[in-house]
Order: structure tokens, then sequence, then C-alpha cells
């Protein structure tokens, strides 16, 4: 090494691993669409390693490589050596934008999450005046530009959701208490259930009422932290994942999510950003308590309640989900439990939408590549809807319907609890 580093032997405990065998080109959904080595995971790999070895240096070159990954886990979860690849590019990362810097852009949105209140502020005025740049879509699915807009897709016409009139933290107490509850649980709402979609928010409080459970939504809560930390920008990232820790240190039975990035981020990524002992130490107390709300669902609550629901459905099941978080079963097993309700599996359910948060931003024609694929199962199953647990895929995957014009709707996996909950009140009156 011509160059010292703090990251350079921890990046050596996961280079040495690697045995160049290729099986990360089989399942990366970049490689896929652009054929290039460089894009694997083996390929970053290499050039880690010849960073470690002084023949190349963290220059924004090779930060534009790093960062052309989705953070899917899918070359994790195949890799035959057990390369921790996320956690390695994530590292990466954060080396490059401590010497580089991040684009002004991600820069000024990172430091505004770190103001909570203002955030806040900005959003709702956000949410008063956007019409004024965008107006409805055609399908109604959501907003395009008034005018073409450079960057992220607003070129092209890209669908985004609205932002909600009323957040739902807004329109909920602290606390929806129930008469005698059997547990007291944290709902740690996110940004897009918060400011984007708080019917989903609020189907998962109710179902969790109906289930004699106590919800606090803690004040104190923020952004979960994932796209800064993602990006590389550790320090921003750390400061979000202290305040969420300090919010949900608190005696709870559980930690609910509806988001697949948040309950990845608190349940596992915030052990590799925390290096203050005391908040370590509190982190591990919270993250074995964490649950997305189907597992919370299947493994506490009653779904004997749930009444028939005549639908034709397919899931879509989000990375952070699947491979982050380990939750594919709870969903199906959900689905299995509602009367009436056929679900159709669609080919590749696991592989990544191509939304991958700042990724389509950036990449939006690759990510919309990617995302056809998806579609393009979705819709062979012939299914009236498709449902999945992570509003940023809900978001992307919205975007995508609406650019083909497809019939297929989609909403958020607790959405459709409830919709089943609701229908058997009725059956039973």
């Amino acid at each position: 090494m011509n160059e010292s580093h703090e990251h350079y032997e921890e990046w050596q405990k996961q280079l040495v691993k690697c045995i160049r065998c290729g099986t990360c080109r089989s399942v990366c959904p970049v490689f896929e669409e652009e054929n290039n080595e460089n894009t694997t995971a083996r390929g970053k790999v290499k050039l880690i390693e010849s960073v470690v070895e002084g023949k190349l240096e963290l220059t924004a070159i090779l930060q534009e490589r790093i960062s052309k990954c989705l953070m899917c886990k899918a070359c994790v979860a195949g890799c035959p050596s057990g390369v921790k690849t996320d956690e390695l590019f994530l590292s990466v990362r954060q080396a490059v934008v401590s010497k580089n810097g991040l684009s002004m852009v991600k820069k000024l949105a990172f430091t505004g999450l770190t103001y909570r209140k203002l955030f806040d502020i900005g959003l709702r005025i956000g949410a008063k005046f956007q019409n004024l740049v965008l107006k409805e879509a055609p399908d109604g699915r959501g907003r395009i530009p008034r005018v073409l807009l450079p960057g992220a897709g607003l070129n092209k016409r890209r669908i985004t959701p609205p932002l909600a009139k009323h957040s739902l933290r807004s329109q909920l107490p602290e606390v929806s208490h129930v008469d005698k509850p059997r547990a007291r649980v944290a709902f740690f709402t996110g940004c897009m259930l918060n400011y984007i979609y708080p019917k989903a928010g609020q189907a998962i409080v109710n179902i969790l009422q109906r289930n004699n459970i106590e919800v606090v939504i803690p004040e104190n809560q923020c952004c979960c932290g994932t796209p800064a930390f993602t990006s590389g920008d550790q320090d921003t990232g750390r400061y979000l994942a202290e305040q969420n820790i300090k919010a949900l240190s608190e005696k709870f039975d559980a930690i609910i999510t509806g988001c697949a990035s948040c309950g990845s981020a608190l349940q596992h990524e915030y052990g590799q950003i925390l290096t203050d002992p005391w908040m370590k130490d509190e982190w591990q107390k919270i993250s074995s308590k964490v649950y997305d709300i189907t597992t919370y669902l299947v493994k506490f609550c009653d779904l004997t309640g749930l009444g028939t629901v005549d639908m034709t459905v397919t899931y879509h099941d989000a990375c952070h989900l699947v491979r982050g978080m380990g939750v594919s079963k709870e969903p199906r097993q959900i689905f299995a439990a509602i009367p009436g309700l056929e679900f159709r599996e669609m080919q590749e359910p696991d592989k990544c939408c191509g939304g991958a948060g700042s990724f389509s931003m950036s990449y939006y024609e690759l990510a919309r590549k990617i995302n056809d694929h998806k579609l393009d199962h979705a819709e062979a199953t012939g299914a009236d809807c498709m449902v999945t647990g992570c509003s940023a895929c809900r978001m992307f995957i919205t975007d995508g319907l609406g650019q083909r014009s497809s019939k297929l709707k989609i909403m958020h996996t607790a959405e459709l609890i409830e919709l089943s909950y609701k229908a058997g009140e009725k059956e039973e009156k």
C-alpha cells in the first residue's frame, strides 16, 4: 500500500474472500442490462482491490462506478464465499465521499433531513404549492412536471406521487389507546408513509388497534437516514440514527415498521454506521424488537377476523424486506388467510424493481429497463393488483405502470390487510 487509509484493513477482510467465480453476474440487475464487468460485484471488488494496492485512487470516476449499484443485496445472498459486498460498497462510498464530497443537491437535501421540524414545515408548504410545478398524470396515478425539468427522469415525464395534504403524524395522536391492550408498540412511520402514503400508515395503526395493541408514534423520530448513509454521507446517517435510537429507547414491546428501508436500517444497518459505544449498545437493545407489520401480525396477532376480498393479487418482494429483514413467507401466509383472495406468484418476485432510492434519480433510464422486467412478470400473472411492503418500490413501480398505461394497480400490504379486516367486520353484522 502506498497510501494509508483507515478502512483498508476492513476492506481487505472482504476482498480476500472473493474467489472471482462470477456468481454475482447471474443475479445483478445492472449487469443484466449493461453487460459490463465494472457493474458486477466482482468487478467492483477488483477496483477496490486496486485502490488498496495503490494502483487506483479514490477518484470521482471510481465514486461513480461504486454508486452504480442498487444495493439490492442479491450478490450478497448468492455469494458462495460469503463476501458482504453491501457492507464493503457502503464503506467505500463513505470513504470516497469523505475525500471528494457530495453533490450540492445531495448535500443540501441531507442537511435538511437533520432539521426535523424545518423539514416537516418545508414538506407541508410543498404539499400546498406542489400543483404550481406538477400536474396530474393522464391516468391519475400521480403527478408529472408541467414543464420538462432536468434530471431524475423529470425530463421524461416521470410520474411522482403527490405529497399528502396532511401528513400521517399530523392526523394521529402520539398514543392510539385501546381497551385492555395486549401490548404497547412504537410505530416508526419513516418519511414515505408520513408524507406521501398516509393511508397505508393509517392502515397499519388500524390493524394493530384491531388486535388490541396500543400504538405509540414517537414525536422525535426522524428520517431513518438510509438515503444519506447509502450515498456515503456517514455523518448525517449517523446523526439521524442516533436521534431515532433516542426516540425509540422508551420501553416498548415491539417497534413496527411499514417501510422496507426503514426496517432494515433499524434492524441491521445502524450497526455499520454507529461509532459511539453507548449508542451502539442502545441500538442493540431495540434492534431485536423491530418487526415489519406482516411479521408482527403473523407472529403475535389474530388472522381469524379477516374477511372476504374478491381480488387477484401478485406480490413484489422488496429487496430490503426479503434480503434485509428476511421477510418473505409472512405476507404470503396472510394472503392465504384472506377468504376470496387469489394469489398468483410472479416470476422472480424478489428481483429488484430498479427504484433503489436515489439510484433511479441518477440512472433513470437504466432503472426503467430494470423495472420493465418486474412489470412484465407482474402483468403476466393476470392479477388485478400488485402488493408490496415498500413505499419506495411502490413509487417507482407506479411510474412504470403509468408509463406503459397498464391496468395493473398497486397497494401497500397493510392496505390489503385493512380491506380484509373491514370486510370481516361487515360479515359479522
